[in-house]
Protein backbone atom coordinates (compact mmCIF):
# COMPACT_ATOMS: atom_id res chain seq x y z
CA UNK A 1 0.00 0.00 0.00
CA UNK A 2 2.59 2.20 1.02
CA UNK A 3 4.77 1.52 -2.28
CA UNK A 4 1.60 2.42 -4.80
CA UNK A 5 0.95 5.73 -2.68
CA UNK A 6 4.68 6.49 -3.55
CA UNK A 7 4.53 5.23 -7.38
CA UNK A 8 1.53 8.01 -6.96
CA UNK A 9 3.56 10.47 -5.46
CA UNK A 10 6.56 9.54 -7.69
CA UNK A 11 4.37 9.94 -11.01
CA UNK A 12 2.74 12.98 -9.90
CA UNK A 13 6.46 14.48 -9.20
CA UNK A 14 7.26 13.13 -13.00
CA UNK A 15 4.59 14.85 -14.48
CA UNK A 16 5.30 18.23 -12.65
CA UNK A 17 9.04 18.30 -13.71
CA UNK A 18 7.78 17.27 -17.17
CA UNK A 19 5.20 20.52 -17.01
CA UNK A 20 8.48 22.80 -15.32
CA UNK A 21 10.65 21.31 -18.09
CA UNK A 22 8.27 22.54 -21.10
CA UNK A 23 7.58 26.41 -19.27
CA UNK A 24 10.93 26.55 -18.89
CA UNK A 25 11.96 25.81 -22.99
CA UNK A 26 9.94 27.76 -23.91
CA UNK A 27 10.33 30.24 -21.55
CA UNK A 28 14.09 30.10 -22.75
CA UNK A 29 12.79 30.22 -26.18
CA UNK A 30 10.88 33.81 -25.40
CA UNK A 31 14.27 35.14 -24.12
CA UNK A 32 16.08 34.05 -27.40
CA UNK A 33 13.44 35.90 -29.59
CA UNK A 34 13.51 39.27 -27.19
CA UNK A 35 17.11 39.57 -27.06
CA UNK A 36 18.68 37.48 -29.82
CA UNK A 37 16.29 37.53 -32.79
CA UNK A 38 15.74 39.50 -36.00
CA UNK A 39 13.43 42.05 -34.03
CA UNK A 40 14.98 42.22 -30.99
CA UNK A 41 15.37 44.72 -28.26
CA UNK A 42 19.25 44.94 -29.12
CA UNK A 43 18.14 45.73 -32.82
CA UNK A 44 15.35 48.09 -31.88
CA UNK A 45 18.04 51.48 -32.57
CA UNK A 46 18.71 50.07 -35.67
CA UNK A 47 14.90 49.96 -36.34
CA UNK A 48 14.10 53.50 -35.02
CA UNK A 49 16.49 54.70 -37.38
CA UNK A 50 15.35 52.70 -40.12
CA UNK A 51 12.10 54.34 -39.51
CA UNK A 52 13.31 58.38 -39.18
CA UNK A 53 15.18 58.15 -42.22
CA UNK A 54 12.15 56.49 -43.86
CA UNK A 55 9.79 59.78 -42.50
CA UNK A 56 12.51 61.44 -44.13
CA UNK A 57 12.65 60.29 -47.51
CA UNK A 58 8.68 60.09 -46.95
CA UNK A 59 8.89 64.38 -46.86
CA UNK A 60 11.19 64.57 -49.62
CA UNK A 61 8.74 62.40 -51.89
CA UNK A 62 5.98 64.13 -50.95
CA UNK A 63 7.77 67.57 -51.71
CA UNK A 64 8.27 66.16 -55.62
CA UNK A 65 4.92 64.77 -55.48
CA UNK A 66 3.29 68.51 -54.36
CA UNK A 67 5.29 70.10 -57.43
CA UNK A 68 4.70 67.46 -59.81
CA UNK A 69 0.33 67.79 -59.19
CA UNK A 70 1.33 71.67 -59.63
CA UNK A 71 2.84 71.34 -62.98
CA UNK A 72 0.07 69.03 -64.01
CA UNK A 73 -2.69 71.53 -62.57
CA UNK A 74 -0.95 74.34 -65.06
CA UNK A 75 -0.29 72.49 -67.95
CA UNK A 76 -4.47 71.11 -67.46
CA UNK A 77 -5.06 75.07 -67.09
CA UNK A 78 -4.77 75.86 -70.76
CA UNK A 79 -2.99 76.16 -73.61
CA UNK A 80 -0.75 79.14 -72.76
CA UNK A 81 0.83 77.00 -70.06
CA UNK A 82 2.06 74.49 -72.34
CA UNK A 83 2.96 76.95 -75.45
CA UNK A 84 4.92 78.61 -72.55
CA UNK A 85 6.88 75.59 -71.17
CA UNK A 86 7.63 74.19 -75.15
CA UNK A 87 9.07 78.45 -75.96
CA UNK A 88 11.14 78.24 -72.07
CA UNK A 89 12.34 74.10 -72.13
CA UNK A 90 12.50 73.15 -75.60
CA UNK A 91 12.89 76.66 -77.45
CA UNK A 92 10.03 75.91 -79.82
CA UNK A 93 8.80 79.32 -81.91
CA UNK A 94 5.81 79.87 -83.65
CA UNK A 95 5.59 80.04 -87.82
CA UNK A 96 6.37 83.20 -88.96
CA UNK A 97 7.97 83.97 -85.57
CA UNK A 98 12.26 85.00 -85.90
CA UNK A 99 14.11 83.42 -83.10
CA UNK A 100 17.16 85.77 -82.47
CA UNK A 101 20.22 84.47 -79.91
CA UNK A 102 22.06 86.86 -77.45
CA UNK A 103 25.26 85.54 -76.29
CA UNK A 104 27.22 87.18 -73.44
CA UNK A 105 30.77 88.19 -73.53
CA UNK A 106 31.95 85.25 -71.51
CA UNK A 107 30.33 82.67 -74.05
CA UNK A 108 31.62 84.43 -77.04
CA UNK A 109 35.28 84.39 -75.50
CA UNK A 110 34.99 80.49 -74.19
CA UNK A 111 34.12 79.68 -77.47
CA UNK A 112 37.24 82.25 -78.65
CA UNK A 113 39.60 79.94 -76.99
CA UNK A 114 37.88 76.42 -77.87
CA UNK A 115 38.71 77.91 -81.40
CA UNK A 116 41.77 78.72 -81.07
CA UNK A 117 42.77 75.22 -79.49
CA UNK A 118 41.29 73.37 -81.99
CA UNK A 119 44.04 74.99 -84.68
Amino acid sequence: MISNALKKINEKINLLLIILLVLLVTFLFFQYKIWFGSYSYSNLEILKEDISEKKEENKKLSKINSKLEEEKKKLNSGREAIEGLARSELGLIKPGETFYSFKSEESKDQEDRVKEGDR
